[in-house]
């Protein structure tokens, strides 16, 4: 997942930087399951509900990861570009595509915050799952626009935050996965899209569930930092501090709730 750079020059830039680059070159491996949580057909299907590939020739996804809905976009337009900060999530892209003989994926190393194309060079901009590890996810967003053509979409999918439980949630999502900044709320996100020229067209929200075991996992959590989220959540089920994470049991195993927000603004021309 790319990244983007502090307020703070130099220091700030490579810092964070650095920080994506190595998570994501740790996790990278767990990306090339089929059992990824990115590998979601599920998922997939429901960003298509709102996210439609009608009339897209030339798409492209920003921190494309190891390009799952990339090979999704695929089968329904002409080119994808996949854009991403860690070369060990585009090498497991790259491998997983070659596998499946998918040719018309193109994936390349990039900064969202510095994209490297012309104005309006296409149709669909795409984000998944990716905006909470922005640093400047204004800066990042103004740069999607940018590159859409006047006329075409982009659309953000992401985890979003409630402003009464913000900081709670997420310093523990920092704690599980160190490239984490912040998830911003809904109107925030929406808020950036319009301020750029792009007019929100259609949006979906959906509360989801998540496995604690598995979230964790996904990320790599070291053991002792994840024995303590665990035991910080359970605390918080049985009415002790709240943890910001809205913890649940289901079938006695440890879930708790993320908010899902897709947004789809078109760009005016």
């Amino acid at each position: 997942m790319t990244d983007v750079t502090s307020s703070t020059p130099e220091r700030g830039e490579a810092g964070h930087s650095n920080t994506v680059r190595q998570e994501f070159a740790r996790q990278a491996p767990t990306f090339a399951q089929d059992d990824s949580f990115f590998a979601s057909e599920a998922l997939s299907r429901w960003i298509l509900r709102t996210v439609s590939l009608e009339g897209i020739d030339l798409a492209l996804e920003v921190a494309c990861g190891a390009s799952h809905f990339g090979e999704v976009m695929a089968k329904q337009v002409r080119q994808v570009v996949g854009l991403d900060l860690t070369p060990e999530m585009l090498a497991t892209g790259q491998a997983r595509l070659a596998e499946r003989g998918v040719a018309n994926v193109l994936l390349q190393t990039g900064d969202v915050t510095e994209l490297p194309f012309l104005d309006g060079s296409f149709d669909l901009v795409f984000c998944r799952f990716a905006v909470h590890h922005f640093d400047r996810p204004a800066r990042a967003i103004a740069e999607m626009v940018r590159v859409c053509r006047p006329g075409g979409r982009v659309a953000i999918v992401d985890m979003v935050s409630r402003p009464e439980r913000n900081e709670r949630f997420n310093s523990m999502e920092r704690r599980r996965d160190p490239s984490h900044t912040r998830a911003l709320a809904v109107e925030e996100l929406q808020g950036m899209l319009a301020a750029n020229g792009a007019s929100i067209i259609a949006t979906t929200d959906r509360e989801v569930p998540m496995h604690v075991d598995r979230w964790l996992l996904q990320a790599l959590t070291p053991e002792a930092e994840a024995a303590a989220i665990r035991a910080e959540l359970r605390a918080d089920l049985g009415g002790g501090t709240a943890t910001g994470m809205r913890p649940l049991e289901r079938d006695g195993e440890l879930h708790f709730l993320q908010d899902w927000h897709i947004a789809v603004a078109r760009k005016g021309g």
